[in-house]
């Protein structure tokens, strides 16, 4: 029988780099402690953090409280805000040519009586020619939209650590995320190596032997992570596993960003905004202490100075100072993820444009298939190839979800909207799933797949988007109209309800931060609509 790994080498520090180590020296605790497992993070003193400010998806806080973190230091340090949703502009139009607004809740849509709630919202709540009535869906059958545009937070004043009153994640400073990690990982027995690999050497069977240091020589290996981001030094330099882009179905392959400053600091969206731009979009992540912003934008329909331009005029005079840095942005993945006794993870696996905040979860989901499928010292094939399988289908899943908000877009005004409206492909399973649901509405049996989006997802998606052209559904023959308005009525109460108690959103985030603010007066609650 093979013998247990006892060494594990992440190479590459950083978010991912440190999440790896840590969260496997959480998992592995008694073995770190008992001496039968090292884990060694080797990271260069040349390679600096891309840290703009972070938006992280739903299970982030499930993450830090399994890891161990102090939800309140952890706000505090990383200057962290709640995030309840993905809020998206002017990627499509009315009738009338009016951009429209739609959110992404982390909120799943339930079954009213055991029936699609978007069918029965297309059959009631919807024109005959398209568009809501009165309220847009994510509306009807969400707190989210009104907490955002209340400003509020996601639990009361005095909960403790991962309490609250509806599902959130966080947005926060990356940077100093990844520096908790390296404490938090310490803590549990993580040792550190500060030095430049030079070399990557291979065995006679074509596994990773050793790494040649700058400093401190050759360093044997059993086990490694590859966490180098882009320059994918192990798996894609010396193991030469082929990238398969993305560019075929996402056109953006360029991020201007940058840190802005509050016009008023005391009103912080618990939202992601992501806002159509003339080629691309742009994305506005607020902190405690700042703005992260940016353009992701393709440099087949505009120049990286014309893109600073149209950022600069996006932002407003509260940004005119700023010079925005150019990243340039590697969208697609590798082939295997795992290869041998190399396991890449985080940007050098693959990369997806964040627009759906995927980037922290992909390494999340990487570490829990990882432990689930931890190999012995004999790296069984099979196991290898379970893992590679389940990770080429969460990208699948993510492309599909990201290809759909950009191919389905009525936007006709400049050429890149309509290059991703006619030029681009649909991936294989989208176009499939988008001609069943030009019918119906996305269900639980339409997705191969559910890691990160579900059915409700892509419901609040093709409604926000005015996919539907309003018309009746199989639904209403056993819900009437009297019934939808009644169920409406109780959502809105419930809602009223909720809002008399959560406390403004800056509020609350002081007195997490121990800075004493004093509790906000609820003020009285009126809903205004997305469409209104």
């Amino acid at each position: 029988m093979a013998k247990p790994i006892s060494n594990i080498t992440v190479v590459g520090g950083g978010t991912s780099g440190w999440l790896a180590a840590t969260y496997l020296a959480r998992l592995f605790e008694n073995r770190v402690k008992a001496g039968a497992l090292s884990i060694t993070v080797i990271e260069s003193p040349d390679i600096g953090i891309i840290g703009v400010g972070e938006s992280t998806a739903r299970p982030m806080s499930d993450l830090l409280r399994l890891i161990g973190i102090n939800e309140a230091e952890f706000i505090k340090r990383c200057n962290a805000t709640f995030k309840l949703s993905g809020w998206f502009a002017n990627w499509d139009i009315d009738e009338a040519g009016k951009p429209v607004s739609w959110v992404n809740p982390f909120f799943s849509q339930s079954d009213i009586h055991g029936l699609n709630p978007a069918s029965l919202f297309a059959s009631y709540g919807m024109h005959r020619g398209g568009g809501p009535i009165d309220e847009g869906f994510t509306d009807a059958m969400s707190v989210c939209p009104d907490i955002i545009r209340a400003h509020k937070g996601p639990r009361l004043l005095g909960d403790g650590d991962y309490k609250s009153e509806i599902p959130y994640s966080y947005h926060m400073d990356a940077i100093e995320l990844a520096k908790m990690l390296m404490e938090r990982g310490k803590e549990l027995g993580v040792k550190q190596i500060i030095d430049h690999v030079n070399e990557v050497h291979l065995d006679d069977r074509g596994f990773v032997s050793e790494l040649i240091l700058r400093k401190n020589g050759a360093y044997p290996i059993e086990f490694v992570i590859d966490a180098t981001g882009f320059a994918s030094i192990i798996i894609g330099k010396t193991l030469k596993e082929p990238f398969e882009p993305y560019d075929k179905y996402l056109l953006n392959d360029r991020a201007a960003v940058a840190q802005i400053p509050y016009k008023d600091p005391t009103r912080i969206e618990p939202t992601s905004r992501a806002t159509g731009m003339n080629a691309g979009w742009a994305f506005r992540v607020p902190l405690f202490n700042r703005v992260g912003s940016g353009y992701i934008y393709s440099s087949k329909f505009i120049s990286d100075d014309e893109a600073i331009s149209e950022f600069k005029a996006h932002i407003g005079d509260v940004g005119q100072e700023i010079e925005p840095r150019v990243i340039r942005m590697r969208i697609g993945k590798v082939r295997r993820a795992w290869v041998k006794n190399c396991l890449a993870l985080g940007l050098s696996s693959g990369f997806v444009e964040p627009l759906e905040a995927t980037a922290i979860y992909s390494v999340q989901v990487q570490l829990q298939w990882l432990f689930g499928y931890f190999p012995d010292s004999d790296f069984n094939p099979a196991v290898i190839k379970r893992y590679n399988g389940l990770i080429n289908s969460f990208y699948d899943e993510i492309v599909d979800f990201i290809a759909l908000l950009f191919c389905i877009s009525n936007r006709e005004d400049t050429p890149y909207w309509r290059a991703v409206r006619h030029d681009m492909e649909i991936p294989p399973r989208l176009a499939e799933n988008l001609e069943l649901w030009r019918a119906n509405m996305p269900g639980d049996l339409d997705l191969r797949t559910m890691t990160f989006f579900s059915p409700s997802s892509y419901r609040s998606a093709l409604m926000g988007k005015q996919f539907y052209k309003g018309r009746e559904y199989a639904a209403a023959s056993v819900f009437s109209e009297a019934n939808w308005r009644q169920y409406l009525d109780m959502r809105r109460q419930k809602t009223k309800a909720l809002m008399a108690k959560l406390p403004d959103h800056y509020t609350l985030l002081r007195r997490i931060r121990g800075e004493n603010a004093p509790a906000s007066t609820p003020k009285p609650f009126t809903p205004i609509y997305l469409n209104s």
